[in-house]
């Protein structure tokens, strides 16, 4: 029977990693088809905008212009994940796979054209949240995409789970 309860699991985290990855490739390439680069569409009044740009870099366009290192961060941070997404607590293993899908979903853009995609941008967020850090973003507040969404809230659920397991012994 513990088989397969390891096997379902196993599997659904497979699942969730193709989902994660399915929607982050649909929604750049729609963004891709449709909006040119550079172009800014409002999507809810004056809060939340598709800014199609292309980013050369890792979160913010921070590496810019040392991709290799990138790849090589991003390909140790999967292993890391892929081997991981089992051994510890349910928050654990669903940071790593949510985390895996989203380093997966960049990491093949990043290999096939040497950048990635990014168009979500909330208005909201550059004038509440980050006022006078507007010179740490090159254009306010990040622009992102799903996959950075799902590796932003994998890797909080990936550290709470550790504090957790550190505060435990």
């Amino acid at each position: 029977m513990l088989y397969f309860n390891k096997r379902r699991e196993y599997m659904n985290h497979f699942l969730t990693v193709v989902a994660i990855l399915a929607t982050d490739i649909f929604t750049k390439k729609m963004v891709s088809k449709n909006i040119k680069i550079g172009e800014k569409k409002e999507i809810v009044k004056k809060r939340i905008y598709f800014w199609h740009i292309k980013n050369k870099g890792a979160a913010y366009n921070s590496f810019e212009g040392h991709m290799p290192v990138i790849k090589c961060i991003s390909i140790i941070g999967m292993l890391y994940c892929a081997f991981h997404m089992h051994k510890g607590d349910k928050m654990n293993n669903i940071g790593c796979t949510f985390l895996l899908g989203g380093a997966l979903g960049n990491f093949l853009e990043r290999i096939q054209y040497g950048e990635v995609t990014d168009f979500l941008y909330f208005e909201c967020c550059d004038k509440q949240c980050y006022g006078n850090m507007k010179k740490v973003f090159r254009k306010g507040s990040a622009i992102f995409n799903i996959a950075d969404i799902f590796i932003a809230i994998g890797a909080i659920l990936f550290m709470i789970s550790n504090i957790k397991k550190q505060n435990e012994k």
